[in-house]
Order: C-alpha cells, then sequence, then structure tokens
C-alpha cells in the first residue's frame, strides 16, 4: 500500500525524462571533457531562445547569473540587497527555505499573510502596503507561482505588488521556477515583463529544474537586467564561492 503513495513533500516531478534530454546527456558525456568551464554560446542561446518563445521576454546572456539551485539565489539576494537586521517580507505561507534564508542570515522576516476567501488565497492589500513602508524593509521574495498555495497571481495583482514595492524602494525577488508549469486557462506573467521600470527593480529567479524534471542537475539562471543589482549579486556570489567559511547552501 506504502509503495503507491505519491509523496507531496518536495515539488518533484513524478515522470522519466524526456528522450532528448537523457540522450542530449549521453552525447555530451561522449563528446566533451566533465572539467572545469564556462557555459557554451549554445547555453545562452537556449535560455535567451526559450525567455523569448515561451514567455516573451527578450533577455540579454549578460544578464544572466548561474547559480546551483534557485534556492542559493534567494539566500544571495538576501545577503547583496539588506543588511542584518533589515526586514524582508514574503506572502505566507510561503516555500520554507525562504523563511531559512531570511532567519539564517540574521534578517527580519516581515511577513504578509495571505487570504483564504473561499478556497483562493488572495494579498492583504492594506497589510502589504503597510509592511513595504516600514523604513528597514529592503527586500521582497516574490513567490509566482506561488508556492504552496498554487496561485498564479494576475497582472493586476503583480503590478499593484511591484507599484508598491517600487514606490517604497524595496528590491522585488521573484522566485518564478514553476513558471512553465500552469493549468489550462491561466497566463503566468513574468514580473519584469510587466514594464521596464519594474525590471530594473527585480532579480528574476528561473531554473530547468522543474519543468524537465532536472533538480539534481542543480543548476539555475538568474536574470537581472539591472546592471547595480547584477553586480551587487554576482559580488556577493563570487565572495561565497571563495571564502572557504561559506557554504554554497546545496538544497
Amino acid at each position: 500500500m506504502a509503495s503507491s503513495i505519491v509523496p507531496f513533500s518536495v515539488a518533484d516531478m513524478e515522470f522519466e525524462n524526456a528522450p532528448e534530454i537523457r540522450e542530449g546527456l549521453k552525447k555530451y558525456i561522449d563528446t566533451y571533457v566533465l572539467g572545469y568551464g564556462d557555459p557554451t554560446d549554445a547555453y545562452y542561446e537556449a535560455i535567451c531562445g526559450w525567455m523569448k518563445r515561451r514567455h516573451n521576454w527578450d533577455i540579454k546572456r549578460e544578464w544572466i547569473v548561474r547559480t546551483p539551485g534557485v534556492i542559493k539565489a534567494f539566500f544571495t539576494a538576501v545577503k547583496a540587497y539588506t543588511e542584518p537586521g533589515e526586514g524582508v517580507m514574503l506572502l505566507t505561507p510561503s516555500y520554507y527555505p525562504m523563511y531559512a534564508a531570511i532567519s539564517e542570515n540574521h534578517r527580519k522576516r516581515v511577513s504578509c499573510s495571505l487570504i483564504n476567501k473561499d478556497g483562493r488565497y488572495e494579498v492583504d492589500w492594506e497589510d502589504f502596503e503597510a509592511k513595504a513602508k516600514l523604513p528597514d524593509t529592503k527586500l521582497f521574495i516574490l513567490c509566482s507561482p506561488h508556492n504552496p498555495s498554487s496561485r498564479v497571481w494576475t497582472q493586476e495583482e503583480l503590478l499593484r505588488m511591484g507599484r508598491i514595492c517600487i514606490d517604497n524602494d524595496v528590491v522585488i525577488c521573484s522566485d518564478e521556477i514553476h513558471f512553465d508549469i500552469i493549468m489550462p486557462g491561466y497566463h503566468h506573467q513574468v514580473f519584469a515583463t510587466l514594464s521596464e521600470e519594474f525590471a530594473q527593480h527585480s532579480v528574476i529567479c528561473t531554473a530547468p529544474s522543474k519543468t524537465f524534471n532536472l533538480a539534481g542537475m542543480q543548476n539555475s539562471n538568474i536574470i537581472i537586467p539591472n546592471k547595480e543589482l547584477y553586480d551587487k549579486f554576482y559580488g556577493q556570489l563570487c565572495t561565497e564561492m571563495t571564502n572557504p567559511k561559506c557554504s554554497l547552501l546545496f538544497y
């Protein structure tokens, strides 16, 4: 009986990898040396092409920072854009490593509890705006689509979140790892595509892990159009990777 139960504790896909992926990996192993190396032009072309075709977003390769997983990305964002003791907003309940990214880095969690209205979770806008206006709130980690409520945020909701955050100088780190897995009748919009202004205030976290069941590959693509935000994020990432006292925090 127990073997027939599908666990829902972690969002791993319960299907085999596509034949094209398996064959591609075999070919890669047969023809490449598995040592240190930088991404190829084809790698960046694949990411840019996917974002254009699937999400109508023209991105540039110089906006992309690779991290060993999206969790690593929002741990890095917390340290790059806030100081110890400052506040990081979450729409709660939220994906549990986001709590850890805040507490383990000695930041203050600023929870904006979602409201359950007839089985549909919605934002408490009065509370959200009040929390964004707090002087020490510096970062908002958005889960879009939302985990665990499964909400696909509407354009109107995203615009309202973004406007409140930008007006209060709060950086938006948007975890969009599930953005390719949307049920019929719903539409996901990448936060940065709402406007150029929104793109310049956001860090978009993406990965092939959920889309293609590749979480074990430990590879994510963090897209940061704003040069200042990019430099802060990349600088923090490099500091951690060269500091023997810092863990890369693989999950």
